[in-house]
């Protein structure tokens, strides 16, 4: 639905479903090597589960087997690579959502910390997480969570500066889970994003698009 969505805003989507680890780090490093070549704005959207150890965070694989913290290490993405490319990629705006605070499904042999543990957004870039850091979110009643469900619903509004759209979706969520789930970001943003630009902006973006070519 995410991918959907932002492919009708403009993006070119590239679409990983129930992924191993294997897949998972070969996207993110496809991905640090298409915004190296390209250096548009980069987003990056992850739904699933996520856990963190020792203060560093993990999104899990579906092929992940984790009864140990070793396991972890082994068999899990760390953020810290997908920070890394995109470090690599330079280029000046990158967008990270992570619906991945949900409940630790490998039972109580692995000892985890409660949902994400906080992370600082390199420069140039905006980090959404579905709820606080140290929470858990609610896996909601539909097809999407909680939070990606008012998510998809706000991206669709016209003319709304990224920072407002997230804010609208924090209310929202924050609303339906009855104050239980409070999404949170972390932003280093230096220029103004919209996924529904202002005709005025759009027709200045072209302006200097056509200036370049």
């Amino acid at each position: 639905a995410i991918g959907e969505r932002l492919a009708r805003l403009g993006f070119k989507v590239v679409t990983q479903l129930d992924a191993g680890r294997d897949a998972m780090q070969n996207a993110v490093a496809d991905y640090g090597e298409q915004l190296a070549r390209h250096k548009g704005v980069g987003l990056f959207y992850f739904a699933g589960h996520g856990l963190q150890l020792a203060w560093r965070n993990f999104l899990v694989p579906v092929d992940a087997n984790l009864t140990r913290a070793d396991d972890v290490l082994l068999q899990t993405l760390d953020l810290r690579q997908l920070f890394d490319r995109l470090g690599k990629a330079g280029n000046a705006m990158n967008v990270i959502i992570l619906d991945a605070c949900r409940d630790n499904p490998f039972g109580s042999e692995l000892k985890t910390g409660k949902g994400l543990s906080q992370m600082d957004a390199p420069i140039g870039t905006l980090l959404a997480y579905a709820t606080a850091p140290g929470n858990l979110a609610s896996d909601g009643s539909g097809d999407n969570g909680l939070y990606t469900e008012h998510l998809l619903r706000e991206i669709g509004t016209p003319e709304a500066k990224i920072e407002d759209v997230f804010k609208r979706v924090r209310l929202a969520v924050r609303r339906a889970s009855s104050g239980q789930q409070v999404p949170w970001e972390s932003t280093s943003l230096e220029d103004d994003f919209y996924f529904i630009p202002p005709p005025d902006l759009k027709k200045l973006s072209q302006e200097e698009l056509d200036r370049q070519f």
